[in-house]
């Protein structure tokens, strides 16, 4: 930046004439002058020494001064001023040589304010970028007062300092504002910024979306008045939190929309204090959950209630019979349990279809609720079957109430153009002082089966006779699980006769229980619990096995000789049950064909196709399949026709009535002619008298067995009946 020209300069470019003296005879003139000035050498030092000072002033405040002359053309700078600039300050003599610093964005601002300075004599405080040699840019600030004499700018003097560190953090602050505005403004979740008291003094447009209203009417209004009111409390808690000591929370609260709807949010609330730590203002963030919370609600109601009824399901149950308990008991009265289960529900399943017994479940369940008292619960306990929960009833109401469900499920219903006529079998029992939900649940259980046992379409109390047969099933049980690890079980055989040659041609394994303090313990007692508990899949492999090598030494008396191992419904659903039959056989050496498996038809109730596949499997061992108790259950036709067995064993109900029922008679002759046409081979069980045989003689039947002819015996017995080659006398 060139001076201005219009103050007349001497040739020497200075603008003032000077007169140079030859040097050695200015130095000695300057000696002289020394001598002949006595103080002038301690007025030298004095100057020296506040120039020092203020040197020193000038670094400890980082405070650089410059001066330039405009006559002269001369800047003059301090060493602060060198070292703020990054450079020797005895290079920079010129206005020019300064203005070569200048970042070339602000070259042209630096031009004007000099200029406005020597021109016009205006004063300037102005900040600029320097980019030193070798240094990296700084941000330098520039006080500058002109001197003016006759009007006319000579001199401009001032100071400068360097700001760098300043203005970065300003431009660091200014970007994080920017930031913080578009984050603010832009964000995606709801943001308000609340003074001390709660009410919002800023909020950004996604949580006017949230809160349903625009900014004017959320800001200065404190936000519990749209708060729901049950989260009110919820809210002053939170705040009651942050005046303890508790600088950020979280929480879940609901907001009411001005056109009724809720929204929740997930509110999370951090109070901003200031320097001295006192509470400036509150900054929330609310997350929109409501889609989240309406999918736990779903998910909450799914696990808690039944989901083709509706009704509550066990869990709510117990929910809801814990907490009749407690208040019944806290107004001394007494909850009655009734459990209800659909008579015959699986004829409709199998008759009508699984659409149609949907249809049944459901118009029971809004039959037994329109029966009931405003205040009681009915839930779907499984299946077809349903509990009723009433409180402070007795047992006489209970049984009214029973009595009315059973009448409005006995009025026609009609699904699918069938008209169905629906009874139930229904226990009840009513809560003591020891009563638990579990044993409500079970007692009334119990009831009903007994409800079942008595024909169906009735009602049962559960009492202390039952309350004694429940307990000594628990008890049978309890030691169940314990005889086969204690080696109380033993296996006897029932000998099965040829009715030609009255030989033993077969034994059929049956389990006995020798129960350590009860004695023989029968198979009706103990059999359905095995069932029921699983235990029957580990006793019946015992069983198999036991037969299997009992036979084995038997075969070494008579080779033809084979036996017959009934498998429960439960174990051919048990994994592996083809795979442990084929280890037995290979572990006994025993011929396939000398096994025979007999399998109640209670098979037919379940799954078809699965148990078609087992059954194939089995039979693909070389095994013999035998239906038992034919005629009793749920077999077809086209279940004979479609399964591998080889032979059926007519039940001794039918065998029982020969000679004197004409329908027991011909019902087995019937079984006796479809047996052949199926090429099956027939077994009659349960022969008792001599009447009974002869009939089966009469009717052709080759094979029989029952107490007439030998009770099951243990193998010991039929070893001795082998070693003397014993015959029946059936002539």
């Amino acid at each position: 930046m060139p001076p201005h020209r219009d103050v007349p300069r001497s040739p020497s470019g200075n603008g003032i004439t000077t007169l140079v003296a030859p040097s050695g005879q200015q130095e000695g003139k300057s000696r002289g002058l020394n001598r002949m000035i006595p103080g002038r050498r301690s007025a030298e030092q004095d100057l020296a020494s506040s120039e020092r000072r203020l040197a020193q002033a000038q670094r400890i405040a980082h405070l650089g001064n410059f001066d330039y002359d405009r006559v002269s053309g001369r800047m003059t700078m301090s060493e602060e001023a060198g070292r703020i600039l990054r450079t020797d300050p005895e290079h920079l003599t010129e206005l020019e040589l300064l203005a070569s610093l200048v970042h070339p964005d602000d070259a042209g601002t630096f031009e004007r304010i000099w200029a406005d300075a020597l021109g016009r004599g205006e004063a300037f405080d102005v900040i600029c970028r320097f980019v030193p040699a070798n240094s990296v840019r700084r941000w330098i600030r520039f006080i500058g007062v002109p001197e003016s004499v006759n009007g006319v700018v000579v001199n401009v003097s001032g100071t400068m300092m360097d700001e760098t560190e300043r203005v970065e953090d300003y431009q660091v602050m200014r970007s994080a504002q920017s930031r913080f505005e578009i984050g603010f403004e832009r964000a995606a979740i709801a943001t308000v910024i609340a003074d001390v008291s709660g009410s919002p003094i800023r909020v950004n447009p996604a949580a006017c979306l949230l809160l349903g209203r625009p900014a004017h009417l959320l800001i200065g209004r404190r936000m519990g008045e749209y708060t729901h009111p049950d989260d009110v409390p919820l809210a002053q808690a939170a705040q009651a939190g942050v005046a303890s000591g508790t600088d950020s929370y979280e929480d879940e609260r609901r907001y009411l929309r001005p056109d009724g709807s809720t929204v929740w949010a997930l509110a999370h609330v951090t109070l901003v204090r200031d320097d001295a730590g006192e509470p400036e203002y509150f900054f929330v963030q609310l997350q929109d959950i409501t889609e989240r919370k309406l999918m736990e609600h779903a998910l909450a109601y799914q696990a808690r209630h039944d989901s083709l009824t509706g009704l509550p399901n066990r869990v709510l149950l117990n929910e809801r019979l814990t907490q009749g308990l407690a208040g019944c008991r806290q107004r001394g009265s007494t909850v009655g349990v009734l459990f209800l289960d659909v008579d015959h529900f699986k004829v409709v399943n199998d008759s009508l279809g699984h659409t149609s017994g949907d249809a049944l479940l459901c118009h029971t369940a809004a039959q037994i609720a329109a029966a009931i008292r405003p205040g009681d619960s009915v839930a779907r306990f499984g299946g077809d079957e349903f509990v009723v929960v009433c409180d402070d009833v007795s047992a006489v109401e209970a049984r009214h109430i029973a009595e009315r469900i059973l009448a409005t499920l006995s009025l026609p219903c009609r699904l699918d153009n069938e008209e169905l006529l629906v009874t139930a079998s229904l226990g009840i029992a009513i809560s003591d002082d020891r009563a638990t939900p579990e044993s409500l649940l079970r007692d009334s259980d119990s009831a009903m089966y007994r409800a079942k046992e008595r024909g169906r379409g009735s009602i049962e109390l559960f009492d202390e006779a039952l309350r004694a047969r429940v307990e000594r099933r628990m008890t049978t049980a309890s030691a169940l699980n314990r005889a086969l690890e204690r080696g109380e079980f033993a296996v006897h055989y029932q000998p099965v006769v040829d009715l030609s040659s009255g030989c033993m041609v077969r034994t059929e394994a049956l389990l006995r229980w020798h129960h350590p303090e009860r004695g023989l313990v029968g198979p009706t007692e103990f059999i359905p619990l095995a069932e029921e508990t699983g235990l029957i899949v580990p006793i019946g492999a015992w069983v198999l096995g036991q037969a299997c090598e009992q036979l084995v030494r038997w075969q070494r008396t008579d080779p033809d000789l084979s036996v017959a191992v009934n498998l429960s419904v439960r174990q051919l659903l048990a994994p592996g049950i083809t795979d442990m039959v084929a280890e037995l056989l290979a572990a006994t050496g025993l011929d396939p064909a000398d096994l025979s498996l007999e399998l109640t038809e209670s098979i037919f109730m379940g799954d078809v196709e699965f148990f078609g596949l087992i059954l194939a499997d089995l039979k693909a061992l070389g095994v013999r399949l035998a239906i038992d108790d034919f005629g009793t259950g749920y077999s077809s036709l086209s279940y004979l026709k479609r399964f591998p067995f080889d032979a059926v064993k007519v039940d001794r109900v039918f065998v029982s009535g020969l000679g004197i029922n004409q329908h027991d008679s011909a019902l087995v002759a019937a079984i006796f002619a479809l047996a052949q046409a199926f090429d099956l081979e027939v077994t009659a069980e349960g022969i008792e008298t001599e009447g009974q045989l002869a009939h089966l003689k009469a009717l052709h039947c080759h094979l029989a067995q029952g107490f007439y002819l030998s009770e099951a015996l243990p193998a010991s017995d039929i070893t001795d009946l082998l070693a003397r080659s014993h015959r029946w006398e059936v002539d």
